[in-house]
């Protein structure tokens, strides 16, 4: 396991009453170097896996969106 920022992980956690785009910043390229493991993350961060699967599935879209303007 590798994670880069894991004290600002922490520090976020605590500090953010609701989930944050800077939250969620941290935690998607969690998603990526478990490759694509959400209950390792979620055991990690925990964040409720369904939050997971709902941040990853709206960063899919975008990115499939954005591909499609191009």
């Amino acid at each position: 396991m590798r994670v880069d920022d894991a004290d600002l992980l922490t520090e976020v956690l605590t500090e953010t009453p609701t989930y944050s785009t800077d939250l969620k910043a941290l935690v998607l390229p969690m998603v990526d170097q478990q490759e694509g493991t959400i209950e390792t993350v979620s055991a990690q961060t925990g964040l409720p896996k369904s939050t997971l699967y709902y941040w990853l599935a709206g960063w899919n879209q975008a990115q499939r969106t954005t591909k499609r303007k191009r």
